[in-house]
């Protein structure tokens, strides 16, 4: 999503001074600054002007895939992945950490954050990689929300900085008990199932949901990976983890005979996809609502600069049926522009960041009653949106690359207006 660009401006150290001012004018929200323009009242929409058709069906060649490329054939569980993660993230608790956050015009001050991670410093400064999406065990198991006895984030990320793609799509999964992380490459099966090929999308929202991981295209719909076809390079005789070693099978050259996939040890395989129906239509961004005896729903969101987008819920049957053709069940005009994610839970809240106002907050609103609205101030770039329902905290990342900007966060999800 668009935002800013905030950061050292080159010249002299009086030249830089004054620049700085004027960036942090820019950049840095006031804590009273409201969103801009204010929200108003949720209205409704249409649903029947969202639809979702599958197709490109991979199911057949993504289990052939696992099968030729795994050691024995054999299924890769996620806790074994998470148990290789090889990436440590830091938490608040750690000085330079809480430093880099809430100092310096660091991206989460005045966001009301009550946990945050700082990633590896490579990744913080990453400009090839932009992070999108945020889920997490808690989305994909009701109950304890666990994932082979991991609770678990799980964060996309594009190829390309902000407001650029590039070739690839990848996931991190992080392991809340270790602060340990890892990526993992979005792979195409080809049509035979004996190679594949890198995806790319923008990857701006996801849901974890069963096994299942749904990754949102802005124009294009919502692709589905299915854990229990996840490749292990790494430690593999068959395959090559040298990040010289373009993604796919390799029939000639120094890595002959091998698969490999640019250096990652893990790759997950695309199921198919759920082809957007309708021009016009947008999904930007994904989340799942769990309540107490009742089926999950899954919410897609619409960013929009110039307008307010929509919000629609989908029934997880009919997300999870894979076939057909598939209509949301309600449709609302949210009440701000530029949202990069949204959730409900008795009533609705959405990240606005971005956009030719700079916004950063988090708005909830009501559809029913007085349909009123509030808002919070949020972290500077702010993304998706993942309910930690454990903590009653509302999850998030922030975009743009650098030590001050760059973290996943929660704050505690508010009452509704």
């Amino acid at each position: 999503m668009k935002f800013p660009r905030c950061g050292r401006l080159p010249g002299t150290a009086l030249f830089l001074a004054v620049l700085g001012m004027l960036t942090a004018a820019v950049c840095a929200v006031p804590a009273t600054a409201a969103p801009t323009p204010p929200p108003r009242p949720m209205t409704t929409a249409n649903p029947n002007a969202f639809a979702l058709r599958w197709g490109n069906d991979r199911t057949a060649q993504a289990d052939n895939l696992r099968k030729v490329v795994n050691p024995g054939g054999n299924r890769i569980t996620v806790g074994s992945m998470l148990n290789a993660a090889n990436r440590q993230a830091h938490t608040q608790h750690q000085t330079a950490c809480r430093n880099n956050a809430m100092t310096h015009n660091g991206a989460l001050i005045g966001a009301h954050a009550v946990a945050y991670y700082c990633l590896d410093h490579a990744d913080t400064v990453n400009t090839r990689w932009t992070p999108q999406g945020i889920s997490g065990t808690e989305d994909a198991q009701p109950g304890a929300g666990t994932v082979n006895g991991h609770r678990a984030i799980v964060f996309s990320w594009h190829s390309g900085g902000v407001n650029q793609q590039g070739t690839g799509t990848r996931l991190s999964f992080l392991d809340r008990a270790t602060n340990k992380y890892i990526h993992v490459l979005l792979v195409r099966p080809n049509s035979t199932g004996t190679d594949y090929s890198d995806v790319s999308t923008h990857a701006g929202g996801i849901v974890w949901y069963r096994h299942y991981i749904l990754v949102a295209g802005p124009t294009s719909g919502v692709r589905v990976f299915d854990t229990n076809d996840l490749l292990r390079l790494a430690n593999n005789t068959k395959a090559s983890v040298d990040p010289a070693c373009s993604t796919g099978f390799h029939t000639s050259g120094p890595h002959a005979g091998k698969y490999c996939g640019r250096g990652y040890h893990y790759l997950l395989p695309e199921k198919g996809q759920w082809i957007n129906q309708r021009a016009g239509t947008r999904y930007d961004s994904m989340a799942l609502e769990r309540a107490s005896g009742q089926s999950p729903v899954f919410l897609t969101s619409e960013y929009r600069e110039n307008s307010v987008g929509r919000v629609v819920r989908w029934p997880s049957s009919r997300m999870t049926r894979f076939s057909g053709t598939i209509r949301p069940t309600t449709a609302w005009h949210q009440p701000v522009r530029d949202v990069q994610g949204a959730f409900s839970r008795g009533c609705y809240y959405f990240n606005s960041g971005g956009g030719p106002n700079h916004n950063r907050h988090l708005i909830s609103a009501r559809t029913t009653g007085n349909k009123a609205t509030k808002w919070q101030l949020g972290g500077r770039g702010l993304q998706d949106l993942y309910w930690l329902r454990s903590a009653n905290q509302l999850w998030t990342l922030t975009e743009p690359p650098g030590a001050h900007n760059r973290f996943l966060y929660g704050v505690p999800r508010s009452t509704c207006p």
